[in-house]
């Protein structure tokens, strides 16, 4: 059985997979996710269901993922986002890696080797 591989987070770039897109509607903050699998595309034939989720981003959100360029690492986002939006409680890093997390158990990114 082979051992996972540990990884130090803050040593890779965050992309966003290629078939995501930002939107902004209306002042309103939008992650499109086309429903791909199998099963949500039948059920959006046979349900007319929507073809894509409309995830609505709050400003920190859509400001995180619309650094994700490829080139920025981590320890760079948090930077901006700190300028940004401030970090009076010290804890704007450990948001920013938690959010990463979240969007990462969705197989919504793809990661980069800084």
């Amino acid at each position: 059985m082979r051992k996972k591989e540990r990884r130090n987070m803050l040593e890779e770039i965050p992309v966003l997979k290629e078939n995501l897109v930002l939107e902004v509607a209306e002042q309103e903050k939008y992650l499109i996710v086309p429903r791909s699998a199998w099963l949500e595309r039948v059920a959006t034939k046979l349900l007319k269901q929507p073809t894509e989720r409309r995830i609505k981003l709050d400003e920190h959100g859509y400001f995180i993922l619309s650094q994700m360029d490829g080139e920025t690492s981590i320890p760079e986002m948090e930077e901006r986002f700190s300028r940004t939006f401030g970090n009076e409680d010290g804890m704007s890093l450990s948001r920013l890696v938690r959010f990463l997390q979240i969007m990462d158990s969705y197989s919504w990114l793809q990661w980069k080797r800084g």
